[in-house]
């Protein structure tokens, strides 16, 4: 992989509601008379741009490779509009760029229409999990990294109207994203850049209080009915193994019922804001350490897996 993760990708863009809108792209393999791969849309953080995402997580390698296509938008600027647009483009409408962007895909013959799979990381994950909750962007699989949702977007729809499979993975060290949620940490110089950014991009006060954890996937084992007497039924509890005493320890929480979508919840102790097993991409001093062994991408293409075998005339995934 070369060091930010081009040599996979290819550069395209389309028009949505007149604003030009770009994305990189990492093609599954296919074979003359087999059907599409599925999609799996990936959204980076404030700050970042598509190409940033793969070199971030991998995924412009390790998901063809799995089977998957992997297409990854760039955010105006940046970054992701949950309540609006920015003052200064009015008419720029993320919600529709990714439908639009999956249908012309499907055209081009690149990913299926079903199943598709959106992940996020930081901010990327808010947004997409807003778009979830609010079955805004049909998929069957969604990963969230370093980020759970938005209180604004959660007191419009308590429940999430779409039922999906459901994974967290976040560290309760996060000195930008609060595990027990709350007010976004934006401290130091980094922050105040993020104050900005978000404020350019249309936030206004009170849209940077995000969900707990421990709320989110209770949201989410709800929303697939995982329940018994109108709650969440206890999850099981695993202590994974770390094979280094250098790295976090890591919980996994899972919420499961026959017939329904899983959820899961990987919780890293004292874990920092960041992609496990990616990159230390600032010192720990300012964001935490990241876990170096757990595999957040295996995750996300193990999730995947499991959805596409139990989709309607889908076979598993290629896995390597």
């Amino acid at each position: 992989m070369s060091a930010r993760g081009d040599a996979e990708l290819e550069r395209g863009e389309i028009q949505v509601a007149g604003v030009r809108r770009t994305y990189s792209l990492a093609r599954a393999a296919r074979q003359p008379g087999q059907a599409p791969p599925p999609l799996l849309i990936a959204l980076h953080g404030s700050g970042m741009d598509g190409r940033g995402m793969a070199w971030f997580t991998g995924l412009a390698r390790r998901g063809p490779a799995a089977g998957l296509t992997v297409v990854f938008p760039d955010g105006w600027k940046g970054g992701w509009h949950p309540a609006r647009p920015p003052a200064e483009v009015p008419e720029l409408d993320d919600e529709r760029f990714l439908a639009d962007l999956a249908g012309h895909l499907g055209g081009l013959g690149a990913a299926s229409s079903w199943p598709v799979f959106l992940a996020g990381v930081s901010q990327g994950a808010r947004y997409a999990e807003h778009l979830a909750r609010h079955a805004l962007l049909p998929v069957t699989g969604l990963f969230l990294v370093a980020g759970t949702g938005l209180e604004f977007s959660r007191r419009l729809s308590p429940v999430p109207q779409l039922r999906a499979a459901m994974t967290l993975v976040i560290g309760t060290g996060d000195r930008t994203t609060p595990y027990a949620g709350g007010r976004l940490t934006r401290g130091g110089l980094s922050g105040l850049l993020l104050k900005r950014r978000a404020t350019r991009h249309g936030e206004q006060p009170g849209e940077d209080i995000v969900t707990g954890a421990e709320d989110l996937v209770a949201d989410w084992a709800r929303a697939n009915w995982i329940t018994g007497n109108g709650r969440p039924v206890e999850p099981v509890i695993t202590e994974l193994p770390m094979p280094s005493p250098d790295d976090p320890p890591v919980t996994r929480k899972t919420w499961s019922k026959p017939g329904c979508h899983p959820v899961s919840l990987y919780r890293i102790e004292g874990g920092g804001h960041g992609w496990p097993g990616g990159p230390q991409f600032l010192p720990s001093r300012a964001i935490g350490p990241i876990s170096k062994h757990l595999d957040a991408t295996g995750l996300l293409l193990d999730m995947a897996d499991r959805a596409t075998v139990q989709a309607p005339r889908r076979p598993a995934l290629g896995r390597d």
